[in-house]
C-alpha cells in the first residue's frame, strides 16, 4: 500500500506539470470522447443490416447507409488526428519545461555536486530520463484515457444488448488488475537497471572523448572498447529482463479476456439455441463488439511497462531535483568593492576526506596588492582559492572582504567582485566575442570587447582568423593554441574588471613565448586589483607584495621573495628544486 501512495504521489508531481496546458489538454480529451463516443456505432450498423437481412424499405438508407460509415470513419479519423496534435504539442512541452527546470538546477548545483557524478550522468538525466518521463505523462495518459473511454463506451452498448452477459465481461477486471500489479514490480525494477546502465554508458562516452589523446598515446582502444561493451552488454541485459514480464503481460491478458469471451460466447450460443431471444443481429453485434473490447483492454494493459519505466524515470528526474540547491544564506549585497580581504583561523576538509586541507590559515591581503601562494601539491592553496568565491561552504574560521564575513553577502553579490583565471580554461563552443563577453554580453558593445582583447594581448592573433572576433573557437577552444585560450580567458577578467582577482596556476602549461605573452597580459589586468596568485613557478610571482607557502595545510613560512630566499627554508628549497 505505501508503495502504491508513493506511486501517486509521484504521478501526481508529474501531472502537474500539465497544470499550464490544461485548456489544450482539456480539448484534447474532448476529441479522446468523440472518437471512443463513435465506437459502438459500427456494430450498431451491422445488427441494423443482419436484422433487416440487408434489405430495406426505404431506398434513401441504399445510399444514406455507405455515406454513414464513411462518415463516421471520416470523423473518427478528424477526432483522432486533432487529438494526436494536441497531445504531441503538450508532450513537447512538457519535455521542454523538465528539461529547461533540470538544467537550471544544475547550474545552481553546490561544486560538490559535479564531483561525485560525471557530466555524461547527467546529461543522461536531461536527454533520456526525462524522455521516459514524457512518456509516462502524455503517452500513457492519452491511452488510458482514450481507451477507457472506448472500453466505457462499448461497456454501455454491451449492457444495452445483454445486461446479463455484459455482467460476466466484468469479471476479468480483478483478474487483469492482479496481473498488471504482478508483473509491475519486476518491470519498475529493471527500468532502474537499466536507467543506471544508460547513465554508466553516457560516462563512458563523455570519458573516452575528453581522453582520446591518451587512449591513442597510450594504445587503449580495446580497452575502452572492451569498457563500453560490458556497459552496453549491463544495459542490454536490463532491457531483456524487462522484456520478459512486458512482453508477457499483453498474451496472458488475452488468454484471461479470450477466456470470459468463450464463455460468454457459450452462453449466449445456448440462450440462442433454447430459447429463440436473440436476433441473429444482436448475436453478431454482442460478439463484435466483445472483439473490439480486446483492443482497448490490450493497450490498457500495454501501457503498464510504458507506466512503470516513466516512474522509475521520474524517482530519478525529481530525486535530482530535489537534491539540494548551492547554499546561500547570505542576503547583504556589496555595491562598491575596495578589496581588503583578511583569513581568520580557517579550516577547511572535504567532504569524505580524512584530513583537513587546510589548518587555521589566517593572513591578510591589503586592497590593491598581489599575494602569492606556493607549495607542493596537495598543500591547499586551490583550496584557498576556492573559499573566497565560496565555492564550497566554510566550515571553521572566517573569510572577510572590506571588513565583511562574506558567509552573510549573497553569493550573486560576492562572486559579482570576483575575476578567475586558471589553468584549466572553460571556453564555450562559440564565437570569440561570446567567450570574452561570457556572463555580460547583454551589457556591452562590440568596442569594449575589443579594448579588452587588446589588453589581454590577444588582438594581433585574433584579426588574423578568417572571421575575426565571429570565428567559432571548437568545443573549449579547441582551434585555439594553449596561450590563445589563456589570453582569451585574460580579456574574459579583463572586461569583468572585478576589483579581487584569483589566479590559479594561469601560466603553468604555457611555452616560454606564450608564457611571455600572458604574463605581460597578466601584469595589465593585476593593475589596482587585489591578486591571490596561486602559483607553481616560483618566477612568475618574484614581484608579489607577500608571498605565502603552505605545506599540508597550514602556513609554514610568509614574506617577500627577497626575505623567503635569505631565509633559506621552505621557500629556497623549492627554488632549487625548480632551477
Amino acid at each position: 500500500m505505501p508503495v502504491v501512495n508513493a506511486d501517486r504521489a509521484l504521478y501526481g508531481r508529474l501531472l502537474g506539470y500539465l497544470k499550464p496546458y490544461w485548456k489544450v489538454f482539456a480539448l484534447a480529451v474532448v476529441g479522446m470522447v468523440g472518437t471512443a463516443s463513435t465506437e459502438p456505432v459500427f456494430p450498431a450498423i451491422m445488427k441494423f443490416l443482419l436484422d433487416h437481412g440487408f434489405k430495406t424499405g426505404d431506398q434513401r438508407l441504399v445510399w444514406l447507409i455507405p455515406l454513414s460509415i464513411v462518415a463516421l470513419f471520416l470523423l473518427r479519423g478528424v477526432l483522432s488526428f486533432v487529438t494526436s496534435y494536441l497531445m504531441t504539442w503538450i508532450s513537447t512541452r512538457l519535455v521542454c519545461d523538465l528539461r529547461r527546470e533540470l538544467f537550471a538546477h544544475i547550474l545552481v548545483l553546490p561544486t560538490q555536486a559535479f564531483h561525485e557524478q560525471s557530466s555524461g550522468q547527467l546529461i543522461s538525466k536531461i536527454l533520456y530520463d526525462v524522455d521516459n518521463v514524457n512518456q509516462a505523462a502524455t503517452n500513457v495518459l492519452v491511452t488510458a484515457v482514450r481507451e477507457s473511454l472506448t472500453a466505457v463506451a462499448l461497456m454501455a452498448y454491451l449492457l444495452f444488448l445483454d445486461w446479463k452477459l455484459t455482467l460476466l465481461t466484468l469479471a476479468i477486471g480483478p483478474a487483469i488488475a492482479f496481473i498488471i500489479q504482478g508483473f509491475g514490480k519486476r518491470i519498475r525494477k529493471a527500468s532502474r537497471d537499466s536507467f543506471n546502465a544508460m547513465k554508466t554508458i553516457a560516462h563512458t562516452v563523455e570519458e573516452s572523448a575528453a581522453a582520446n589523446k591518451v587512449i591513442k598515446v597510450y594504445g587503449a582502444q580495446a580497452q575502452q572498447a572492451k569498457r563500453f561493451l560490458a556497459d552496453t552488454d549491463r544495459f542490454r541485459r536490463s532491457m531483456m529482463r524487462e522484456a520478459i514480464p512486458a512482453s508477457a503481460l499483453t498474451p496472458i491478458t488475452h488468454l484471461t479476456a479470450s477466456l470470459a469471451i468463450a464463455a460468454i460466447t457459450y452462453l449466449a450460443l445456448s440462450e440462442s439455441s433454447t430459447q429463440g431471444g436473440t436476433s441473429a443481429g444482436g448475436f453478431v453485434s454482442f460478439i463484435t463488439t466483445l472483439l473490439l473490447l480486446i483492443s482497448p483492454i490490450k493497450q490498457l494493459t500495454a501501457i503498464s511497462p510504458i507506466m512503470q519505466r516513466g516512474l522509475s524515470a521520474c524517482e530519478s528526474v525529481f530525486g535530482f531535483l530535489d537534491s539540494p540547491a548551492e547554499h546561500d544564506p547570505g542576503r547583504m549585497a556589496m555595491p562598491v568593492v575596495r578589496g581588503d580581504i583578511e583569513f581568520d583561523r580557517v579550516s577547511f576538509r572535504y567532504p569524505h576526506a580524512e584530513k583537513d586541507a587546510l589548518s587555521a590559515i589566517s593572513f591578510s591581503i591589503p586592497a590593491g596588492q598581489t599575494v602569492a601562494l606556493v607549495g607542493a601539491s596537495g598543500g591547499g592553496k586551490s583550496t584557498i582559492g576556492a573559499l573566497i568565491p565560496r565555492f564550497y561552504a566554510l566550515e571553521t574560521g572566517c573569510i572577510r572582504i572590506d571588513g565583511q564575513d562574506i558567509s552573510s553577502v549573497s553569493l550573486a553579490s560576492l562572486r559579482s567582485h570576483i575575476g578567475l583565471v586558471s589553468q584549466d580554461i572553460v571556453l564555450l563552443n562559440d564565437t570569440i566575442e561570446a567567450n570574452i563577453a561570457f556572463g555580460l554580453e547583454d551589457r556591452l558593445d562590440r568596442l569594449q570587447v575589443i579594448e579588452a582583447a587588446k589588453a589581454a594581448n590577444a588582438w594581433e592573433f585574433i584579426v588574423q582568423l578568417p572571421l575575426g572576433l565571429d570565428s567559432p573557437i571548437g568545443e573549449n577552444g579547441a582551434k585555439l593554441s594553449g596561450g590563445q585560450r589563456q589570453r582569451i580567458a585574460i580579456a574574459r577578467a579583463m572586461l569583468r574588471n572585478a576589483p579581487i582577482l584569483i589566479l590559479d596556476e594561469a601560466t603553468s602549461a604555457l611555452d616560454t613565448e606564450s608564457e611571455r605573452q600572458v604574463q605581460n597580459a597578466l601584469a595589465t589586468l593585476m593593475r589596482n586589483k587585489t591578486t591571490l596568485v596561486i602559483a607553481h613557478r616560483l618566477s612568475t610571482i618574484e614581484k608579489a607584495d607577500q608571498i605565502l607557502v603552505l605545506d599540508q595545510g597550514r602556513i609554514v613560512e610568509r614574506g617577500t621573495h627577497a626575505e623567503l630566499t635569505l631565509l633559506a627554508g621552505a621557500y629556497a628549497n623549492l627554488q632549487q628544486m625548480q632551477a
